[in-house]
């Protein structure tokens, strides 16, 4: 090989890890977002049409659009403005499950408003206060007759959990939320564990159970692309890390407590109310894309 050809080969190496670090995160989340609505369309078969997905996307980005140049945001004409309705977009045809055609994109509309209507914060880092995927899961379980949510379809498949852990770990690293993910997934492992010995269940099946709860899709799901967006958590590292682990306490004795359904979303929107709180305890600067 001509030490010509090393140069570009060796240039060629190096420019592709170069521009995957320039890459917005939310393209990441977006592939493997993507990659998992389509596992759940072909291989488990999820009761959701191709109109109600085509409505969510419709909605999340017309409503996004309305908002920014009503605005006027600096971000209306170019792709990074709308991103984060993709990514939502993605979260909303994942979780909701309806018999109307219209609970989606109503979902979709809401969920993306929110980002403009309710915000919070001291000065500096002032956000939107809901996750808008959490919103619409919250929303459809809580205040829409003929819609509910369909969080545990991807069953507990280990390849699936690795494809999770895999992409989600990236893209929380990405946006330096892996703390938050890693502190709720310890907690709530940590939790589920010592129910089981609380029970008295022996190893076998106790760490089958453990597994199939821990490596759910469901909750990997909620780790790396729910609590961990870093506009609705708390700036301060340790303050967030708190957070994630009184989340996971809390919609614990939700669930397994209390017995009632969905304790991660549950939890989460109402814990959301608290970050503006936590921030100006805790005031730093807040995460940009």
């Amino acid at each position: 090989m001509s030490p010509a050809s090393t140069v570009v080969t060796s240039a060629a190496g190096l420019r592709l890890p170069a521009l995957a670090g320039r890459l917005d995160a939310r393209w990441f989340q977006i592939l493997f977002l993507a990659s998992f609505l389509l596992l759940g369309a072909v291989a488990r078969d999820f009761a959701l049409t191709p109109l109600q997905v085509l409505l969510t996307f419709a909605a999340a980005l017309g409503t996004q659009a309305a908002w920014q140049w009503a605005l006027r945001l600096p971000t209306r004409g170019g792709w990074a403005g709308y991103l984060s309705a993709i990514v939502s977009s993605f979260g909303i045809s994942i979780l909701v499950r309806a018999d109307s055609w219209w609970v989606h994109p109503l979902l979709a509309a809401l969920a993306m408003s929110s980002k403009y209507v309710l915000r919070a914060g001291p000065e500096g880092c002032r956000s939107h206060v809901l996750n808008p995927a959490n919103l619409a899961a919250f929303a459809a379980w809580a205040w829409l007759p003929g819609a509910w949510l369909s969080p545990g379809q991807w069953g507990s498949s280990s390849l699936a959990a690795l494809w999770f852990l895999a992409l989600g770990g990236l893209v929380t690293r990405r946006i330096g939320r892996w703390d938050v993910s890693l502190a709720f997934l310890g907690a709530w492992a940590a939790l589920l564990a010592g129910r089981l010995v609380w029970l008295g269940y022996a190893w076998d099946p106790g760490a089958a159970m453990w597994l199939q709860q821990i490596g759910n899709g469901a909750v990997l799901l909620f780790a790396f692309f729910m609590i961990s967006d870093p506009m609705t958590t708390p700036q301060d590292r340790a303050a967030r890390i708190g957070y994630a682990i009184g989340v996971a306490v809390a919609a614990f004795v939700w669930q397994w407590v209390l017995y009632r359904p969905h304790g991660l979303i549950v939890v989460l929107f109402w814990a959301s109310w608290l970050v503006p709180l936590i921030n100006r305890w805790r005031p730093r600067a807040r995460f940009a894309w």
